[in-house]
C-alpha cells in the first residue's frame, strides 16, 4: 500500500456515508487487490495487481511525476468494495489529458480562459446589498490587488451587469502565462477554474497565494453570506465545500507536477562509479 500525507489522503476521500450523491453514477466492484507504480521511459505508470492502468481510450496512464503517480495509485487504493469514479479526480484529469476527447489544443484552452476572465466572480460586487458588497470588497479586494501586482496589469471591476473590459495588454500577459504550461496542466487548470467559477482564484492557487480551501470559501462567499441569513444544512454544505476543495487540490497537484518533475533517482552502483 502506498503512503501519502494525511492531508492529501483526506482530500482524495471526499465521499460521505450520509450522502447519496453518487448513487446514480455507474459503479463497479473493486477487481484488484493492490496498487503500485513503475517507471518506464522517463515516465511513471500506475499498476493494479501489476497490470498497467489504462485510460478509457486504451492509452497507458503514464505521467511525468512520481508524486503524481503515487497520488493516483492512492486514489485507486482508497476505493473500497466498489469503485466510485466521480470521486477520482486525479484519474479523471489524467485520462482527459491523455485521451483529449474534445481534440483541444493549448491555444483553445488559453482562449477559453481569456473569454472567461471578464465574467470572473471576483469582478462582480453586489449592488443591492451594501453589507455583502463591503464583505466582497474586504475578502476579494486583496486577491485582485495581488493579481494586478503579480502580472503588472490593471483590471477594473464590473459596473452594473456589464462585464468589465479586459485590455489588450492584460490579455497578452495572461495568454503568455497560460501557454507557458503544457497541455495536461492547462487541462487541469480548466477543471479548477470551472470548480471555482473564477480564473483569478485559480491563478492565486497556482501561484500559491491561496490554499484550495481558502479559494473555495472565497468562491462561495455570496452563498455563505446568504446561508448565514437564512440558515443551512450543515453536513450538505460541508460536503459540497469538501468536494470543491478536492477538485481544486487535484487540479493543483497535476499542474505543479507538470512544472516540478520530482522523481527518485536510481542509486549509482559501484561499477558505474568506477567507469
Amino acid at each position: 500500500m502506498l503512503l501519502l500525507s494525511p492531508t492529501v489522503t483526506g482530500l482524495l476521500r471526499t465521499s460521505c456515508t450520509r450522502c447519496i450523491r453518487y448513487q446514480n453514477y455507474a459503479t463497479r466492484k473493486r477487481f484488484y487487490r493492490g496498487t503500485g507504480i513503475v517507471q518506464s521511459d522517463k515516465k511513471w505508470e500506475v499498476t493494479l495487481d501489476h497490470r498497467r492502468l489504462k485510460t478509457p481510450n486504451g492509452h497507458v496512464l503514464a505521467v511525468n511525476s512520481e508524486p503524481l503517480a503515487r497520488a493516483i495509485a492512492a486514489e485507486w487504493d482508497a476505493q473500497t468494495e466498489v469503485i466510485t469514479q466521480p470521486t477520482m479526480h486525479l484519474t479523471a484529469l489524467c485520462n482527459t489529458a491523455l485521451d483529449n476527447p474534445g481534440k483541444l489544443t493549448k491555444h483553445d484552452i488559453a482562449i477559453y480562459f481569456l473569454e472567461y476572465f471578464s465574467t470572473d466572480t471576483l469582478l462582480f460586487y453586489s449592488e443591492e446589498d451594501e453589507e455583502l458588497r463591503l464583505l466582497q470588497e474586504k475578502e476579494w479586494g486583496p486577491i485582485l490587488e495581488w493579481f494586478q501586482k503579480r502580472f503588472n496589469v490593471i483590471q477594473e471591476v464590473a459596473k452594473g451587469l456589464e462585464p468589465p473590459p479586459v485590455n489588450t495588454n492584460t490579455r497578452a500577459v495572461l495568454a503568455r502565462y497560460f501557454l507557458s504550461y503544457d497541455f495536461p496542466a492547462l487541462s487541469a487548470m480548466s477543471f479548477g477554474v470551472e470548480a471555482l467559477k473564477s480564473p483569478l482564484l485559480m491563478l492565486a492557487c497556482v501561484e500559491r497565494r491561496l490554499e484550495p480551501k481558502q479559494a473555495v470559501l472565497l468562491a462561495r462567499l455570496e452563498e455563505e453570506y446568504q446561508l448565514r441569513q437564512w440558515g443551512r444544512v450543515e453536513w450538505a454544505h460541508e460536503l459540497n465545500q469538501a468536494e470543491l476543495t478536492a477538485r481544486v487540490a487535484a487540479s493543483l497537484l497535476v499542474i505543479h507536477s507538470s512544472t516540478e518533475k520530482h522523481s527518485t533517482k536510481a542509486k549509482t552502483t559501484p561499477e558505474e562509479v568506477t567507469q
